[in-house]
């Protein structure tokens, strides 16, 4: 089982300074719904920037069965 908190924290360290929102959208810890707001996705196709989403998260997604991610620029 994965939380919130677990997944907010590894974008913080790869994205800093991100708005970061984290919603696990069924309460069992395996179906969340993320939303990212940082200026390193200034420039970025909506491809890479939900590519550094997922590879901030790496190993973890391994327990994750459904990943909504929104991203935009700040």
């Amino acid at each position: 089982m994965v939380d919130c908190t677990e997944i907010e924290r590894r974008l913080a360290a790869a994205l800093p300074g991100a708005a970061i929102t984290v919603r696990d959208t069924t309460g069992g810890g395996d179906h969340f719904d993320v939303h990212v707001r940082a200026a390193e996705f200034a420039g970025l196709s909506l491809v890479d920037q939900h590519r550094r989403v997922y590879d901030a998260l790496g190993d973890l997604m391994r327990r994750v069965h459904a990943l909504a991610v929104r991203t935009e620029p700040a």
